[in-house]
């Protein structure tokens, strides 16, 4: 687990961290162009859409932060500084990302609550 976790820490903290790519992003609700950090793909080498990796899926974060009046500064924080013992014993390290980009994110996780139809698209 250590490994794995070393390896997430790595990643995240990699020289991909300051190149940007445009990705067309579709949300359940509408359909829109985001910007995507290269960094923000390290996500994905603990979550997915809907299966738990090493990290939760992110409709289960969507789901339990849905009625949380603070879920995208929450969200923004774990992002920026890690967090532990939110999903059990699983630590998450903090991610080389920007603020603007941590919470436009943060936005697209919740984002998944609209709605029942899947997104097109994640963010890449």
């Amino acid at each position: 687990m250590k490994i794995i976790w070393l390896a997430a820490a790595i990643l995240s903290s990699s020289a991909l961290c300051s190149v940007t790519t445009s990705v067309h992003a579709a949300l359940p609700s509408e359909p829109t162009t985001a910007t995507v950090s290269a960094s923000e793909q390290t996500c994905r080498a603990c979550h997915t859409l809907d299966t738990t990796k090493v990290g939760p899926p992110f409709r289960s974060i969507a789901q339990r932060y849905k009625d949380d009046d603070e879920a995208v500064a929450k969200l923004k924080k774990s992002m920026l500084e890690g967090s532990t013992g939110k999903w059990g014993a699983a630590q998450m390290p903090p991610n080389a990302i920007s603020a603007a980009d941590a919470e436009r994110f943060a936005h697209w996780i919740l984002s998944l609550n609209r709605g029942t139809a899947p997104p097109t698209a994640m963010p890449k």
